[in-house]
């Protein structure tokens, strides 16, 4: 939305989540990689943007997580 709003050359994006649990500590790596003919500010600009998702901000919090039958 932002790129767009921006008249930016985004094409697409695509996100790879991995989760990892260690013996002491769980761990979450994303990897974004950005299509299009991007420079190197805009490119910083939507990672920068990417962090503070409602979604990433909950995960670091480490919300409860509770789960029912229907």
């Amino acid at each position: 939305m932002h790129a767009a709003r921006k008249g930016w050359p985004l094409e697409g994006v695509e996100v790879d989540v991995h989760f990892t649990k260690g013996e002491t500590a769980a761990a979450i790596d994303r990897v974004v990689t950005l299509q299009g003919a991007l420079d190197a500010a805009q490119r910083a600009r939507l990672a920068d943007i990417a962090e503070p998702t409602p979604v990433t901000l909950t995960l670091k919090q480490g919300a409860p997580i509770s789960t029912r039958l229907a």
